[in-house]
């Protein structure tokens, strides 16, 4: 999803920003299908239904998961809206990917600090599910999804704030690429690049500069 777009979370702009990116899956998956159908095999397009995409994300190796219950993706961090195609087309199969997301978030917990609703658990994860929103049997941070849901009800949009301030949302400029580096291969750093993060002012974006254009 686009950064600048948001980066204007809670606000119509972040909202308008996860729309557009719906609309560019509806697209994809139509189009993909249909030519998986054209080559002989079945294909069944599914954006938020049918099965959960974050795990079949963290299995194909997309990414792994965050304590804000995204998929945290190596380049993109959580801004990214997923779906998936059920087939029988012979595929080559992934490995789930490993680049410090888990030993970070422990440390992190911005998104956690910053969630107006307080949903996004400070603690550590656990398999047992906080209500019926959440799915158990799984090491996860149970975020409590009805908060949520009660938050971007009185907002008007979807929020968007714990994708807004995670420090993993950000481009793909050289001196992104080394922090990634350092937070997959040396994490004893990982406070260094959280205080980073904050000292630099990221995840602070005032939503005036999206209309300026700065």
């Amino acid at each position: 999803m686009d950064r600048d777009g948001i980066n204007a979370a809670p606000t119509l702009i972040e909202n308008a920003t996860t729309e557009a990116a719906y609309s560019k899956i509806s697209f994809t998956l139509a189009t993909t299908a249909e030519f998986i159908r054209a080559l002989g095999y079945n294909a069944i397009p599914s954006a938020n239904c049918t099965a959960l995409n974050i795990p079949l994300a963290i299995d194909a190796g997309l990414g792994q998961l965050g304590r804000n219950a995204k998929l945290i993706t190596p380049g993109f961090g959580p801004r990214c809206r997923i779906a998936k195609i059920i087939t029988d087309l012979p595929l080559e199969h992934a490995s789930p990917i490993d680049y410090g997301v888990t030993e970070f978030c422990e440390r992190c917990k911005k998104c956690a600090k910053r969630c107006p609703a307080q949903a996004i658990p400070y603690g550590d994860r656990s398999y047992e599910p906080i209500n019926e929103c959440n799915n158990g049997g799984a090491l996860q941070w149970q975020v409590d999804h009805k908060k949520c849901v009660s938050y971007m009800t009185e907002v008007g949009t979807n929020c968007g704030i714990c994708i807004k301030v995670c420090p993993f949302n950000k481009g793909k400029a050289k001196i992104h690429n080394v922090s990634r580096w350092f937070i997959k291969n040396l994490n004893w750093t990982d406070p260094m690049f959280i205080w980073l993060d904050d000292a630099l002012g990221y995840g602070n974006t005032n939503t005036d500069e999206f209309w300026q254009g700065t």
